[in-house]
């Protein structure tokens, strides 16, 4: 039985679709400007069930591609159904870490001749041209006369209603987990009153110790990029702060400003998805970076 969390006759873009019976218990989180749902999963085992019921779900929903964060005992039951590991992230669990695992959604299903469901597999040689690119420019990416402050949900509206249809603060209204604290933060050179200022955004999940970063547009310039830098070296100390151990974030592999702010800014690639975001209204392969805050060290050598 699939139930659904949303309001309304139109489709939000983002909803929880829930699909229970005996043997299953899925939680879709769908994020329809990516045409993508994760997989929240409550019940152990059954993994071709599992996949049959979010086909179904997917393909009524339009939705392209589907992903799920498990430990590792996990993972070898979503590989044998269709889905690739495609990278981690250290720490997403506290004290151990999260696989991501990812499918995308064809119908009639893609399979092999075995008649096993075949896995998506991204573009790696062109991901790794494109981070020597993004290192070229990582020394550039020093942050200096960055100003930052944190703004509140109801700026962030303000600026929205004000932005006249560019679409980068739209993104925050996207969800990677059920349930978080949003933290939102400006930041501007201090130099250079009139250039435009970068926001990032994080979804915290207190329980896990684990925050999702989201950056409202991508850098246009390498003035933007720095900034960038500053803004996360700020925000990622603020997460520590609040004991907050890691931190993640995804950009398009073709984002090479984006992708060196990551470096710039301490993060690693822990992960390569393919297909994973929708950018130009064309499913991109996509980086996983991700950083430890050391707020786990911290609190281990304090004990």
């Amino acid at each position: 039985m699939a139930e659904r969390t949303g309001a309304g006759a139109s489709k939000p873009v983002v909803e929880e679709i829930h699909f229970r019976n005996e043997q299953v218990y899925v939680c879709l989180v769908v994020n329809r400007r990516h045409r993508s749902a994760r997989v929240v999963d409550f019940l152990a085992g059954n993994f071709p069930q599992k996949q049959a019921a979010i086909h179904q779900i997917a393909v009524r929903e339009g939705i392209e591609r589907v992903y799920t964060l498990v430990e590792r005992e996990e993972s070898t039951g979503w590989a044998k159904v269709g889905y690739a590991r495609e990278g981690s992230i250290p720490g997403y669990y506290k004290r151990s870490d999260a696989y991501m695992m990812g499918h995308l959604i064809h119908n009639p299903p893609r399979v092999n001749a075995d008649g096993a469901l075949i896995a998506p597999v991204a573009d790696v040689n062109k991901a790794e041209k494109a981070l020597v690119a993004a290192k070229k420019l990582k020394d550039l990416m020093l942050p200096r006369n960055v100003r930052t402050q944190m703004v509140t949900d109801q700026d962030i509206a303000t600026l929205r209603a004000t932005a006249k249809g560019k679409k980068g603060l739209a993104a925050f209204d996207d969800r990677f987990g059920r349930t978080g604290t949003r933290l939102h933060m400006s930041a501007r050179d201090s130099k250079n009153t009139k250039a435009p200022e970068q926001i990032i955004s994080a979804e915290v999940q207190e329980c896990f110790g684990n925050a999702y970063l989201q950056i409202a547009q991508s850098p246009a310039s390498e003035t933007d990029a720095r900034v960038l830098v500053g803004a996360l070296n700020v925000l990622v100390d603020q997460l520590k702060d609040r004991e907050v151990g890691s931190a993640f974030a995804f950009t398009t592999v073709a984002d090479t400003l984006a992708n060196a702010a990551m470096l710039g800014a301490g993060f690693r690639k822990t992960g390569l998805l393919a297909q994973h975001l929708v950018a130009d209204d064309k499913r991109s392969d996509t980086i996983l970076w991700t950083r430890k805050t050391g707020a786990a060290a911290d609190a281990a050598d304090a004990a």
